[in-house]
């Protein structure tokens, strides 16, 4: 698939799904693209706590809700998929961004995760179909946290809130933010080695490498004329028996 047909893929299903009930979850995961921007704006300029809780909430939940209302509703599909992990990098990639100035640890949780995406994206348009790994799945959790924490602190400094001390919930953020780096590493690590086996046991594209070579006395593709040569062999020896 490339990135181009990825692209008109997400835009069925976010504007004429083959199912219109799919557009409920289509547009639940597209609300974490839009939240990526509006979270970090609504934090830096001041919003009101509660509209920017309600946002965050609703945020969070679409992660969760989507996929549940896919199912409840049968309209899964892999326009959908592709919609819910293509947000999920908006949203973890656009948060770590608007976060940078106030907890630089979070860089290499953005260098990793765009290592992450570049690999997954190059495997979309190689027609890989990558798939999510548990581990995948599993850290976008403590990143969502320490991402989360974050924010609160910065919310807390700007409204003059002082309950807890904003210093610490980011401390704490940070520590998050820590723990996530190995899980990141891993999960590179396995689309890596996904990507690489994918490309060894395809066999489109080892028959198309090897069928660019041609026998120059027949002008035959090299590997039909070898097959060619197995199976008079083969013939011969029937013969004979």
């Amino acid at each position: 698939m490339s990135n181009e047909i990825a692209k008109k893929n997400i835009k069925k299903a976010l504007l004429n799904p083959d199912n219109k009930l799919a557009l409920i979850p289509n547009w639940l995961s597209f609300s974490r693209v839009i939240g990526s921007y509006a979270i970090p704006i609504m934090i830096y300029t001041g919003s009101k706590t509660s509209t920017l809780f309600s946002v965050i909430g609703l945020v969070g939940i679409s992660d969760f809700l989507d996929g549940k209302i896919a199912r409840l509703l049968k309209v899964e599909s892999e326009d959908g998929a592709l919609l819910d992990a293509v947000s999920d990098k908006f949203f973890s990639i656009n948060l770590i961004l608007g976060i940078l100035p106030k907890a630089p640890i979070f860089l290499i949780n953005g260098a990793l995760e765009s290592q992450i995406s570049y690999i997954n994206s190059k495997a979309y348009s190689e027609e890989k179909n990558p798939k999510s790994s548990f581990l995948g799945k599993v850290k976008i959790w403590p990143l969502s946290i320490g991402l989360g924490l974050g924010y609160l602190s910065i919310a807390m400094k700007k409204q003059g809130i002082k309950i807890i001390n904003p210093d610490k919930i980011m401390l704490l953020s940070n520590i998050f933010s820590a723990v996530t780096i190995p899980l990141e590493i891993i999960n590179l690590k396995e689309y890596k080695e996904a990507a690489e086996k994918k490309e060894e046991t395809d066999p489109i594209r080892k028959n198309s490498q090897n069928n660019i070579s041609l026998n120059k006395e027949k002008n035959i593709p090299l590997i039909i004329y070898e097959n060619k040569k197995e199976e008079i062999k083969t013939k011969g020896k029937q013969k004979k028996l």
